[in-house]
Protein backbone atom coordinates (compact mmCIF):
# COMPACT_ATOMS: atom_id res chain seq x y z
CA UNK A 1 0.00 0.00 0.00
CA UNK A 2 1.96 3.46 -1.07
CA UNK A 3 0.68 6.89 -0.81
CA UNK A 4 0.85 8.99 -3.99
CA UNK A 5 3.06 12.11 -3.51
CA UNK A 6 0.76 13.88 -5.23
CA UNK A 7 -2.43 13.71 -3.07
CA UNK A 8 -2.16 11.66 0.00
CA UNK A 9 1.61 13.13 1.05
CA UNK A 10 0.12 16.79 1.00
CA UNK A 11 -2.56 15.82 3.46
CA UNK A 12 -0.21 14.04 5.64
CA UNK A 13 1.59 16.58 5.82
CA UNK A 14 -0.68 18.76 7.13
CA UNK A 15 -1.47 16.57 9.99
CA UNK A 16 1.63 16.06 11.12
CA UNK A 17 2.00 20.16 10.53
CA UNK A 18 -1.03 20.42 13.43
CA UNK A 19 0.32 17.87 15.47
CA UNK A 20 3.59 19.76 16.03
CA UNK A 21 1.69 23.12 16.70
CA UNK A 22 -0.33 20.98 19.80
CA UNK A 23 3.13 19.32 20.64
CA UNK A 24 4.33 23.31 21.00
CA UNK A 25 1.75 24.40 23.08
CA UNK A 26 2.16 21.98 25.29
CA UNK A 27 5.76 22.50 25.23
CA UNK A 28 5.97 25.79 25.49
CA UNK A 29 3.45 25.92 28.74
CA UNK A 30 0.77 27.23 26.45
CA UNK A 31 -1.73 24.88 27.76
CA UNK A 32 -1.48 21.96 31.20
CA UNK A 33 -1.63 18.58 30.12
CA UNK A 34 -5.37 17.88 32.14
CA UNK A 35 -7.13 20.49 29.69
CA UNK A 36 -5.78 17.81 26.68
CA UNK A 37 -6.51 14.31 28.57
CA UNK A 38 -10.75 14.88 27.10
CA UNK A 39 -9.86 15.43 23.75
CA UNK A 40 -9.86 12.12 22.29
CA UNK A 41 -12.93 11.40 24.12
CA UNK A 42 -14.45 14.31 22.59
CA UNK A 43 -13.42 13.79 19.14
CA UNK A 44 -14.60 10.38 19.61
CA UNK A 45 -18.18 11.42 21.01
CA UNK A 46 -18.62 13.75 18.53
CA UNK A 47 -17.42 11.66 15.47
CA UNK A 48 -19.96 9.32 16.52
CA UNK A 49 -22.85 11.57 17.08
CA UNK A 50 -21.89 12.93 12.96
CA UNK A 51 -22.03 9.33 11.46
CA UNK A 52 -25.52 8.42 13.14
CA UNK A 53 -26.74 11.69 12.07
CA UNK A 54 -25.30 10.79 8.33
CA UNK A 55 -26.79 7.32 8.11
CA UNK A 56 -30.74 8.83 9.00
CA UNK A 57 -29.44 11.73 6.63
CA UNK A 58 -29.25 9.64 3.76
CA UNK A 59 -31.79 7.09 4.26
CA UNK A 60 -34.38 10.23 4.71
CA UNK A 61 -32.51 12.08 1.50
CA UNK A 62 -33.08 8.78 -0.58
CA UNK A 63 -36.80 8.19 0.06
CA UNK A 64 -37.76 12.13 -0.22
CA UNK A 65 -35.33 13.01 -3.06
CA UNK A 66 -37.25 9.63 -4.75
CA UNK A 67 -40.40 10.37 -3.81
CA UNK A 68 -40.46 13.89 -5.28
CA UNK A 69 -38.71 12.96 -7.97
CA UNK A 70 -41.31 10.37 -9.19
CA UNK A 71 -44.62 11.73 -7.77
CA UNK A 72 -45.20 14.91 -9.75
CA UNK A 73 -48.38 15.56 -7.08
CA UNK A 74 -46.48 14.93 -4.30
CA UNK A 75 -43.70 16.94 -5.57
CA UNK A 76 -45.53 20.24 -5.27
CA UNK A 77 -45.80 20.30 -1.88
CA UNK A 78 -42.88 18.19 -0.27
CA UNK A 79 -40.21 20.78 -2.71
CA UNK A 80 -41.51 23.85 -0.79
CA UNK A 81 -41.70 21.76 2.63
CA UNK A 82 -37.88 20.72 2.09
CA UNK A 83 -36.75 24.23 1.08
CA UNK A 84 -38.43 25.98 3.91
CA UNK A 85 -36.41 22.98 6.00
CA UNK A 86 -33.37 23.74 5.10
CA UNK A 87 -33.79 27.29 5.45
CA UNK A 88 -34.97 27.44 9.18
CA UNK A 89 -31.91 27.62 11.51
CA UNK A 90 -31.01 25.48 13.81
CA UNK A 91 -32.23 27.00 16.49
CA UNK A 92 -35.51 27.05 15.60
CA UNK A 93 -35.10 22.68 16.00
CA UNK A 94 -34.01 23.02 19.64
CA UNK A 95 -37.83 22.88 20.84
CA UNK A 96 -38.53 20.07 19.10
CA UNK A 97 -35.50 18.80 20.46
CA UNK A 98 -36.54 19.05 23.66
CA UNK A 99 -39.71 18.33 23.97
CA UNK A 100 -40.16 15.27 21.70
CA UNK A 101 -36.45 14.01 22.68
CA UNK A 102 -34.88 15.40 25.53
CA UNK A 103 -38.58 15.11 27.17
CA UNK A 104 -39.71 11.84 26.12
CA UNK A 105 -36.09 10.43 26.59
CA UNK A 106 -34.66 11.19 30.49
CA UNK A 107 -31.58 11.41 30.83
CA UNK A 108 -28.22 11.55 28.68
CA UNK A 109 -29.48 9.49 25.91
CA UNK A 110 -32.38 11.71 25.33
CA UNK A 111 -30.29 14.75 24.97
CA UNK A 112 -27.72 12.97 22.53
CA UNK A 113 -30.40 11.68 20.55
CA UNK A 114 -31.82 15.13 20.26
CA UNK A 115 -28.04 16.40 19.65
CA UNK A 116 -27.70 13.42 16.74
CA UNK A 117 -31.23 14.92 15.38
CA UNK A 118 -30.01 18.44 15.33
CA UNK A 119 -27.11 17.67 13.44
CA UNK A 120 -29.59 16.06 11.21
CA UNK A 121 -31.73 18.78 10.41
CA UNK A 122 -28.20 20.31 8.98
CA UNK A 123 -27.15 17.36 6.53
CA UNK A 124 -30.34 15.78 5.28
CA UNK A 125 -32.20 18.65 3.26
CA UNK A 126 -29.09 19.21 0.88
CA UNK A 127 -28.25 15.29 0.34
CA UNK A 128 -32.53 15.02 -0.41
CA UNK A 129 -31.64 17.77 -3.15
CA UNK A 130 -29.14 16.09 -4.86
CA UNK A 131 -30.45 12.98 -4.97
CA UNK A 132 -34.35 14.45 -6.67
CA UNK A 133 -31.22 16.81 -9.18
CA UNK A 134 -29.61 13.46 -9.83
CA UNK A 135 -33.28 11.43 -10.46
CA UNK A 136 -34.49 14.29 -13.02
CA UNK A 137 -31.73 14.96 -14.81
CA UNK A 138 -31.17 11.13 -16.17
CA UNK A 139 -30.33 11.65 -19.70
CA UNK A 140 -34.07 10.71 -21.87
CA UNK A 141 -31.61 8.45 -24.08
CA UNK A 142 -31.19 6.29 -21.05
CA UNK A 143 -34.90 6.21 -19.59
CA UNK A 144 -35.76 5.30 -23.53
CA UNK A 145 -33.41 2.44 -23.45
CA UNK A 146 -34.46 1.33 -20.37
CA UNK A 147 -38.10 1.34 -21.19
CA UNK A 148 -37.41 -0.47 -24.23
CA UNK A 149 -35.85 -3.42 -22.43
CA UNK A 150 -38.62 -3.41 -20.22
CA UNK A 151 -36.35 -2.72 -17.54
CA UNK A 152 -39.00 -1.95 -14.34
CA UNK A 153 -39.18 -2.56 -10.78
CA UNK A 154 -36.81 -3.81 -8.44
CA UNK A 155 -34.11 -3.83 -11.70
CA UNK A 156 -35.01 0.03 -12.92
CA UNK A 157 -33.59 0.24 -9.00
CA UNK A 158 -30.87 -1.15 -9.05
CA UNK A 159 -29.73 -0.50 -12.25
CA UNK A 160 -30.72 3.07 -13.20
CA UNK A 161 -32.31 4.83 -9.74
CA UNK A 162 -29.87 4.03 -7.39
CA UNK A 163 -26.45 4.28 -9.66
CA UNK A 164 -27.87 7.71 -10.90
CA UNK A 165 -28.28 9.15 -7.56
CA UNK A 166 -24.22 8.13 -6.27
CA UNK A 167 -22.27 10.86 -8.39
CA UNK A 168 -24.48 13.79 -6.90
CA UNK A 169 -24.59 12.14 -3.50
CA UNK A 170 -21.14 11.61 -2.53
CA UNK A 171 -20.38 15.68 -2.98
CA UNK A 172 -22.71 16.68 -1.54
CA UNK A 173 -22.53 13.98 1.48
CA UNK A 174 -18.99 15.86 1.57
CA UNK A 175 -21.26 19.32 1.98
CA UNK A 176 -23.31 18.09 4.50
CA UNK A 177 -20.15 16.61 6.59
CA UNK A 178 -18.78 20.04 6.39
CA UNK A 179 -22.23 21.53 7.84
CA UNK A 180 -22.64 19.13 10.26
CA UNK A 181 -19.51 19.74 11.59
CA UNK A 182 -20.06 23.54 11.27
CA UNK A 183 -23.43 23.68 13.44
CA UNK A 184 -21.64 21.19 15.97
CA UNK A 185 -21.49 23.90 18.71
CA UNK A 186 -24.79 25.00 18.53
CA UNK A 187 -26.12 20.81 18.23
CA UNK A 188 -23.39 20.13 21.59
CA UNK A 189 -25.30 22.75 23.47
CA UNK A 190 -29.11 22.94 22.93
CA UNK A 191 -30.83 25.92 25.26
CA UNK A 192 -34.54 26.37 25.15
CA UNK A 193 -36.70 28.41 27.59
CA UNK A 194 -34.70 28.32 30.87
CA UNK A 195 -32.89 25.03 30.39
CA UNK A 196 -29.22 24.31 29.02
CA UNK A 197 -28.07 20.67 27.90
CA UNK A 198 -24.68 20.42 27.27
CA UNK A 199 -22.87 17.01 25.99
CA UNK A 200 -18.82 16.17 25.92
CA UNK A 201 -17.83 17.18 22.24
CA UNK A 202 -15.58 18.96 20.47
CA UNK A 203 -17.85 21.70 19.75
CA UNK A 204 -18.72 22.16 23.29
CA UNK A 205 -14.96 22.29 23.82
CA UNK A 206 -15.03 24.66 21.07
CA UNK A 207 -17.49 27.16 22.50
CA UNK A 208 -16.26 26.87 26.17
CA UNK A 209 -12.04 27.58 25.40
CA UNK A 210 -13.70 30.79 22.72
CA UNK A 211 -16.54 32.30 25.23
CA UNK A 212 -13.34 32.17 28.19
CA UNK A 213 -10.75 33.47 26.34
CA UNK A 214 -8.57 30.24 26.06
CA UNK A 215 -7.40 30.94 22.63
CA UNK A 216 -4.39 28.31 22.78
CA UNK A 217 -6.60 25.78 23.85
CA UNK A 218 -9.66 26.78 21.18
CA UNK A 219 -6.90 26.23 18.89
CA UNK A 220 -5.38 23.05 19.59
CA UNK A 221 -9.78 21.85 19.67
CA UNK A 222 -10.11 23.30 16.26
CA UNK A 223 -6.62 21.40 15.23
CA UNK A 224 -7.94 18.28 16.55
CA UNK A 225 -11.29 18.54 14.16
CA UNK A 226 -9.46 19.41 11.31
CA UNK A 227 -6.93 16.20 11.69
CA UNK A 228 -10.17 14.28 11.89
CA UNK A 229 -11.35 16.21 8.48
CA UNK A 230 -8.44 15.10 6.77
CA UNK A 231 -7.96 11.62 7.90
CA UNK A 232 -12.16 11.80 6.60
CA UNK A 233 -10.61 12.90 3.00
CA UNK A 234 -7.53 10.62 2.87
CA UNK A 235 -9.63 7.58 3.54
CA UNK A 236 -13.11 8.06 2.52
CA UNK A 237 -14.10 11.03 0.31
CA UNK A 238 -11.13 10.98 -1.55
CA UNK A 239 -11.74 7.29 -2.39
CA UNK A 240 -15.80 7.59 -2.33
CA UNK A 241 -15.42 10.94 -5.57
CA UNK A 242 -13.28 8.26 -7.48
CA UNK A 243 -15.12 4.99 -7.00
CA UNK A 244 -18.59 7.40 -8.07
CA UNK A 245 -17.27 8.19 -11.44
CA UNK A 246 -18.26 4.99 -12.42
CA UNK A 247 -21.44 5.98 -12.42
CA UNK A 248 -21.51 9.54 -13.89
CA UNK A 249 -22.64 9.56 -17.51
CA UNK A 250 -20.35 8.97 -20.34
CA UNK A 251 -21.48 8.05 -23.91
CA UNK A 252 -17.69 8.44 -26.02
CA UNK A 253 -16.23 5.12 -24.26
CA UNK A 254 -13.51 7.12 -22.36
CA UNK A 255 -12.99 5.33 -18.62
CA UNK A 256 -11.96 8.20 -16.21
CA UNK A 257 -8.48 8.22 -14.33
CA UNK A 258 -8.49 6.78 -11.02
CA UNK A 259 -8.34 9.65 -7.72
CA UNK A 260 -7.58 7.37 -5.51
CA UNK A 261 -5.20 8.62 -2.11
CA UNK A 262 -4.51 5.06 -1.81
CA UNK A 263 -2.83 2.48 -4.68
CA UNK A 264 -5.15 -0.57 -3.23
CA UNK A 265 -7.90 -2.33 -5.10
CA UNK A 266 -9.13 -2.73 -1.04
CA UNK A 267 -10.82 0.58 -0.54
CA UNK A 268 -12.47 0.04 -3.59
CA UNK A 269 -13.82 -3.07 -3.28
CA UNK A 270 -14.99 -1.61 0.15
CA UNK A 271 -16.96 1.08 -1.50
CA UNK A 272 -18.43 -1.08 -4.08
CA UNK A 273 -19.24 -3.80 -1.81
CA UNK A 274 -20.98 -1.13 0.82
CA UNK A 275 -23.07 0.14 -2.16
CA UNK A 276 -24.00 -3.43 -3.24
CA UNK A 277 -25.51 -4.22 0.64
CA UNK A 278 -27.63 -1.33 0.61
CA UNK A 279 -28.73 -1.74 -2.93
CA UNK A 280 -29.68 -5.31 -2.65
CA UNK A 281 -31.30 -4.64 0.89
CA UNK A 282 -33.48 -1.77 -0.78
CA UNK A 283 -34.40 -4.06 -3.69
CA UNK A 284 -35.28 -7.13 -1.25
CA UNK A 285 -37.91 -3.88 0.55
CA UNK A 286 -39.27 -3.07 -2.76
CA UNK A 287 -39.55 -6.60 -3.81
CA UNK A 288 -41.00 -7.79 -0.44
CA UNK A 289 -43.37 -4.25 -0.47
CA UNK A 290 -44.83 -4.70 -4.06
CA UNK A 291 -44.88 -8.21 -4.31
CA UNK A 292 -47.46 -8.91 -1.34
CA UNK A 293 -50.47 -6.22 -1.57
CA UNK A 294 -51.63 -7.06 1.76
CA UNK A 295 -48.42 -5.90 3.09
CA UNK A 296 -48.11 -3.14 0.54
CA UNK A 297 -51.58 -1.90 1.56
CA UNK A 298 -51.12 -1.67 5.17
CA UNK A 299 -47.77 0.04 5.28
CA UNK A 300 -49.77 2.26 3.11
CA UNK A 301 -53.18 3.02 5.78
CA UNK A 302 -49.89 3.13 8.72
CA UNK A 303 -48.20 5.62 6.86
CA UNK A 304 -50.81 7.76 5.77
CA UNK A 305 -52.49 7.24 9.21
CA UNK A 306 -49.08 8.04 11.19
CA UNK A 307 -48.73 11.10 8.78
CA UNK A 308 -52.68 12.40 9.39
CA UNK A 309 -52.13 12.41 12.84
CA UNK A 310 -48.85 13.96 13.06
CA UNK A 311 -49.93 16.87 10.91
CA UNK A 312 -53.01 16.65 13.22
CA UNK A 313 -51.07 17.31 16.09
CA UNK A 314 -48.65 19.70 14.93
CA UNK A 315 -51.78 21.84 13.30
CA UNK A 316 -53.97 21.66 16.34
CA UNK A 317 -49.81 23.08 18.12
CA UNK A 318 -49.60 25.33 15.67
CA UNK A 319 -53.42 27.62 16.04
CA UNK A 320 -53.22 27.17 19.95
CA UNK A 321 -49.66 29.03 19.79
CA UNK A 322 -50.96 31.32 16.65
CA UNK A 323 -54.06 32.59 19.30
CA UNK A 324 -51.63 32.96 22.18
CA UNK A 325 -49.11 35.16 20.13
CA UNK A 326 -51.67 37.01 19.04
CA UNK A 327 -53.28 37.64 22.16
CA UNK A 328 -50.01 38.86 23.55
CA UNK A 329 -47.49 39.34 21.22
CA UNK A 330 -43.84 39.78 22.27
CA UNK A 331 -42.52 43.55 21.87
CA UNK A 332 -40.17 42.72 19.69
CA UNK A 333 -42.50 41.21 17.45
CA UNK A 334 -43.15 44.46 15.47
CA UNK A 335 -39.54 45.15 14.41
CA UNK A 336 -39.45 41.39 12.75
CA UNK A 337 -40.15 42.71 8.73
CA UNK A 338 -37.47 45.45 9.63
CA UNK A 339 -35.14 42.57 10.72
CA UNK A 340 -36.22 40.36 7.77
CA UNK A 341 -34.91 43.35 5.51
CA UNK A 342 -31.53 43.57 7.15
CA UNK A 343 -30.84 40.14 7.03
CA UNK A 344 -31.82 39.78 3.00
CA UNK A 345 -29.36 42.41 2.25
CA UNK A 346 -26.23 41.25 4.04
CA UNK A 347 -27.30 37.70 2.43
CA UNK A 348 -28.00 39.20 -0.93
CA UNK A 349 -24.54 40.71 -0.66
CA UNK A 350 -22.84 37.25 0.75
CA UNK A 351 -24.47 35.57 -2.30
CA UNK A 352 -23.12 37.89 -5.40
CA UNK A 353 -19.72 37.98 -4.07
CA UNK A 354 -20.35 33.74 -3.42
CA UNK A 355 -21.24 33.31 -6.98
CA UNK A 356 -18.67 35.60 -8.50
CA UNK A 357 -15.79 33.38 -6.75
CA UNK A 358 -17.29 30.22 -7.36
CA UNK A 359 -18.23 29.27 -10.80
CA UNK A 360 -14.75 30.10 -11.88
CA UNK A 361 -13.40 28.31 -9.35
CA UNK A 362 -15.75 25.16 -9.51
CA UNK A 363 -14.50 24.71 -13.90
CA UNK A 364 -10.65 25.36 -12.72
CA UNK A 365 -10.74 22.44 -10.02
CA UNK A 366 -12.16 20.05 -12.58
CA UNK A 367 -10.31 21.29 -15.50
CA UNK A 368 -7.06 21.35 -13.25
CA UNK A 369 -6.51 18.01 -11.87
CA UNK A 370 -3.38 18.51 -10.17
CA UNK A 371 -4.63 22.06 -8.70
CA UNK A 372 -7.40 19.63 -7.45
CA UNK A 373 -5.61 17.33 -5.34
CA UNK A 374 -4.28 20.35 -2.89
CA UNK A 375 -7.36 22.50 -3.26
CA UNK A 376 -10.23 20.21 -2.25
CA UNK A 377 -8.68 19.07 1.06
CA UNK A 378 -8.26 22.40 2.15
CA UNK A 379 -11.75 23.33 0.99
CA UNK A 380 -13.43 20.63 2.71
CA UNK A 381 -11.31 21.19 5.80
CA UNK A 382 -12.12 25.32 5.09
CA UNK A 383 -16.16 24.61 5.09
CA UNK A 384 -16.00 22.41 7.98
CA UNK A 385 -14.51 25.04 10.69
CA UNK A 386 -17.59 26.04 12.99
CA UNK A 387 -17.84 29.79 12.98
CA UNK A 388 -16.90 29.76 16.45
CA UNK A 389 -13.60 29.19 16.09
CA UNK A 390 -13.58 32.46 13.83
CA UNK A 391 -14.92 35.12 16.33
CA UNK A 392 -11.61 36.33 17.82
CA UNK A 393 -10.20 36.98 14.41
CA UNK A 394 -13.65 39.13 13.75
CA UNK A 395 -13.94 40.87 16.82
CA UNK A 396 -10.10 41.53 16.39
CA UNK A 397 -10.45 42.65 13.01
CA UNK A 398 -13.89 44.10 12.15
CA UNK A 399 -15.34 45.04 15.15
CA UNK A 400 -12.27 47.16 16.92
CA UNK A 401 -10.57 48.45 13.54
CA UNK A 402 -13.65 47.62 11.00
CA UNK A 403 -17.32 47.10 10.36
CA UNK A 404 -19.41 44.67 12.04
CA UNK A 405 -21.55 44.38 8.83
CA UNK A 406 -18.42 43.32 6.99
CA UNK A 407 -17.88 40.73 9.54
CA UNK A 408 -21.62 39.42 9.11
CA UNK A 409 -21.17 39.17 6.05
CA UNK A 410 -17.70 37.34 5.56
CA UNK A 411 -19.50 35.00 8.04
CA UNK A 412 -22.66 34.37 5.83
CA UNK A 413 -20.52 33.99 2.91
CA UNK A 414 -18.65 30.74 5.08
CA UNK A 415 -22.41 29.43 5.65
CA UNK A 416 -23.10 29.91 1.95
CA UNK A 417 -20.12 29.65 -0.24
CA UNK A 418 -19.60 25.70 0.09
CA UNK A 419 -22.93 24.59 -0.92
CA UNK A 420 -22.52 26.24 -4.38
CA UNK A 421 -18.76 25.47 -5.15
CA UNK A 422 -19.33 21.68 -4.31
CA UNK A 423 -23.01 21.33 -6.19
CA UNK A 424 -20.94 23.36 -9.50
CA UNK A 425 -17.95 21.06 -9.15
CA UNK A 426 -20.86 18.10 -9.23
CA UNK A 427 -22.27 19.52 -12.09
CA UNK A 428 -18.95 20.34 -14.28
CA UNK A 429 -17.83 16.72 -13.42
CA UNK A 430 -21.17 15.63 -14.92
CA UNK A 431 -20.58 16.67 -18.30
CA UNK A 432 -20.48 14.05 -20.87
CA UNK A 433 -17.10 13.26 -22.38
CA UNK A 434 -18.72 13.53 -26.10
CA UNK A 435 -19.85 16.80 -25.70
CA UNK A 436 -16.38 18.11 -24.15
CA UNK A 437 -14.96 15.73 -28.01
CA UNK A 438 -17.45 17.86 -29.72
CA UNK A 439 -16.86 21.26 -28.71
CA UNK A 440 -12.69 20.35 -29.15
CA UNK A 441 -13.13 18.95 -32.45
CA UNK A 442 -15.27 21.83 -33.75
CA UNK A 443 -12.78 24.41 -32.47
CA UNK A 444 -15.52 25.81 -29.43
CA UNK A 445 -13.15 27.32 -27.39
CA UNK A 446 -12.94 30.63 -24.96
CA UNK A 447 -15.95 32.55 -24.29
CA UNK A 448 -18.02 30.38 -27.10
CA UNK A 449 -17.03 27.15 -24.90
CA UNK A 450 -18.86 29.08 -21.01
CA UNK A 451 -21.59 29.60 -23.10
CA UNK A 452 -22.07 26.82 -25.51
CA UNK A 453 -21.00 24.08 -23.00
CA UNK A 454 -19.84 25.41 -19.11
CA UNK A 455 -22.63 27.52 -17.81
CA UNK A 456 -25.50 25.21 -19.75
CA UNK A 457 -24.16 22.12 -17.66
CA UNK A 458 -23.37 23.70 -14.50
CA UNK A 459 -27.13 25.59 -14.80
CA UNK A 460 -29.00 23.10 -13.05
CA UNK A 461 -26.16 22.26 -10.05
CA UNK A 462 -26.00 26.21 -9.80
CA UNK A 463 -29.54 26.48 -8.82
CA UNK A 464 -29.65 23.54 -6.47
CA UNK A 465 -26.68 24.59 -5.23
CA UNK A 466 -28.44 28.39 -4.45
CA UNK A 467 -31.34 26.49 -2.76
CA UNK A 468 -28.71 25.16 -0.49
CA UNK A 469 -26.50 27.68 -0.09
CA UNK A 470 -29.49 30.48 0.81
CA UNK A 471 -30.45 27.98 2.99
CA UNK A 472 -26.96 27.37 4.33
CA UNK A 473 -27.21 31.37 4.78
CA UNK A 474 -30.04 31.54 6.65
CA UNK A 475 -28.66 29.50 9.38
CA UNK A 476 -25.44 31.37 9.38
CA UNK A 477 -27.67 34.33 10.22
CA UNK A 478 -27.56 33.05 13.97
CA UNK A 479 -23.57 33.15 14.54
CA UNK A 480 -23.05 36.39 11.72
CA UNK A 481 -25.63 38.72 13.54
CA UNK A 482 -24.89 37.62 17.41
CA UNK A 483 -21.18 37.24 18.62
CA UNK A 484 -20.10 36.78 21.98
CA UNK A 485 -16.32 36.59 22.76
CA UNK A 486 -14.73 37.15 26.30
CA UNK A 487 -18.09 37.60 28.12
CA UNK A 488 -18.58 41.12 25.86
CA UNK A 489 -22.10 40.55 22.99
CA UNK A 490 -21.48 41.93 19.48
CA UNK A 491 -24.37 42.12 17.54
CA UNK A 492 -26.18 43.42 14.46
CA UNK A 493 -29.89 44.55 13.79
CA UNK A 494 -31.34 41.30 12.35
CA UNK A 495 -33.78 38.14 12.08
CA UNK A 496 -30.78 36.04 13.54
CA UNK A 497 -30.44 38.64 16.39
CA UNK A 498 -33.52 38.62 17.24
CA UNK A 499 -33.91 34.91 17.01
CA UNK A 500 -30.59 34.34 19.54
CA UNK A 501 -31.77 36.66 22.15
CA UNK A 502 -35.18 35.48 22.17
CA UNK A 503 -33.34 31.85 23.13
CA UNK A 504 -30.26 32.66 24.65
CA UNK A 505 -30.26 36.34 26.08
CA UNK A 506 -34.28 36.40 27.24
CA UNK A 507 -36.10 33.08 26.36
CA UNK A 508 -39.20 33.48 24.82
CA UNK A 509 -40.48 31.00 22.68
CA UNK A 510 -43.28 32.81 21.62
CA UNK A 511 -40.77 35.33 20.26
CA UNK A 512 -38.53 32.20 18.60
CA UNK A 513 -41.72 30.77 16.85
CA UNK A 514 -42.70 34.13 15.29
CA UNK A 515 -39.14 34.33 14.43
CA UNK A 516 -39.18 31.40 12.14
CA UNK A 517 -42.35 31.71 10.86
CA UNK A 518 -41.60 35.16 9.76
CA UNK A 519 -37.97 33.58 8.21
CA UNK A 520 -40.51 30.94 6.23
CA UNK A 521 -42.96 32.54 4.47
CA UNK A 522 -40.02 34.70 3.23
CA UNK A 523 -38.41 31.50 1.74
CA UNK A 524 -42.05 30.25 0.11
CA UNK A 525 -42.52 33.49 -1.44
CA UNK A 526 -38.49 33.57 -2.48
CA UNK A 527 -39.43 29.69 -3.99
CA UNK A 528 -42.45 30.60 -5.49
CA UNK A 529 -40.85 33.80 -7.20
CA UNK A 530 -37.04 32.79 -7.90
CA UNK A 531 -36.10 29.17 -7.42
CA UNK A 532 -39.06 27.08 -8.61
CA UNK A 533 -39.18 28.73 -12.11
CA UNK A 534 -35.36 28.76 -12.45
CA UNK A 535 -35.49 24.77 -11.27
CA UNK A 536 -38.02 24.20 -14.13
CA UNK A 537 -36.19 26.55 -16.92
CA UNK A 538 -32.83 24.30 -15.77
CA UNK A 539 -34.91 21.25 -16.36
CA UNK A 540 -36.51 21.64 -19.38
CA UNK A 541 -33.81 23.88 -21.09
CA UNK A 542 -30.41 22.53 -19.47
CA UNK A 543 -30.41 18.59 -19.55
CA UNK A 544 -28.29 16.42 -21.20
CA UNK A 545 -30.51 14.71 -23.90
Amino acid sequence: MQLTMKKGHFILAIILFLISVISAFYFFDYIDFPELVSLPYYAASSLLRMSAAYLFALCFALSYGYVAATNTRARKVMLPVLDILQSVPILGFFPAAVLFFIGIIPGRPGVEVAAVFLIFTSMAWNMAFGVYESLTTIPKELIEAADSFVVRGWQRLESLTLPACVPKLVYNSIVSWSAGWFFLVASEIISAGSGTYKLPGLGSFLIDTTYSGKIALMLIGLSVLIIIILLLELFIWRPMQSWADKYNYEYAGEKRPGEFILKTKAIKQVFRFIFDVFSNITVSLYILFHGHKIIKSALKFSGLLILFLGLAYIMYDFVISIVKLLLNLPTDAYSIPLAIVYSFLRLSAAYIICTLWTVPAAVYIVKNKKASSYLMPLMEVAASIPAIALFPAMVVIFIKYGSLDIAAVILILLGMQWYLLFNLIAGVRSIPKDIDNAATSFGVKGKLYWKKVLLPAMFPSFITGSITAWGGGWNTLIVAEYITYKGQEYHLFGIGYLLDKATFESPNSSMVLLSVLSMSLTIVFLNKLIWQPAYRKALVKYKFD
